[in-house]
């Protein structure tokens, strides 16, 4: 049951993805999903396996879950907040945009927890809240570079 729940949240949010207009280069948003990924897939092995701050339940849909988690959902959401924040303009958007996803995070994390795919031990919930605002404030600059890079006009002459 937990599965399709994860299986469906999924679906949904790859559809919403797709359905959003988009101010990202299609270069820009696999570059950035990976980045996402890269970074969660390593915080999540750091707590699992070095720090012993977060056991996954070794049965085989609660695995698959936070797998999916991993590889979809969490660095979705994440690309999706870079392309809202390229369409916001004023700070105060911006940062109430911050709160909202670190907020949504956080939630989908400790949702994970109540619901046994994800078990914090010795884990603060505040760390979550540190945790994803220092996420998405670096993939801000990782995108602000990436951006510089991707569309530098180059002068010949």
């Amino acid at each position: 049951m937990i599965l399709f729940f994860y299986i469906m949240l999924n679906v949904i949010g790859i559809f919403l993805f797709q359905k959003i207009k988009k101010q990202l280069h299609i270069l820009e948003i696999i570059v950035y999903w990976l980045v996402a990924s890269y970074f969660f897939q390593n915080f999540s092995a750091l707590c699992y396996m070095n720090f012993k701050t977060i056991q996954i339940p070794e049965k085989l849909s609660y695995e698959f879950s936070h797998f999916l988690n991993r590889i979809l959902l969490y660095p979705m959401i994440m690309v999706s907040f870079l392309n809202f924040i390229l369409i916001l303009n004023t700070l105060l958007k911006k940062l109430l945009l911050i709160i909202i996803y670190v907020c949504a995070l956080t939630g989908l994390e400790w949702l994970s927890d109540s619901l046994g795919v994800i078990n914090h031990v010795h884990w603060q919930m505040w760390w979550s809240f540190s945790l994803w605002f220092v996420f998405l404030l670096v993939l801000i600059v990782i995108m602000k570079f990436f951006r510089i890079v991707l569309f530098k006009k180059r002068v010949y002459g």
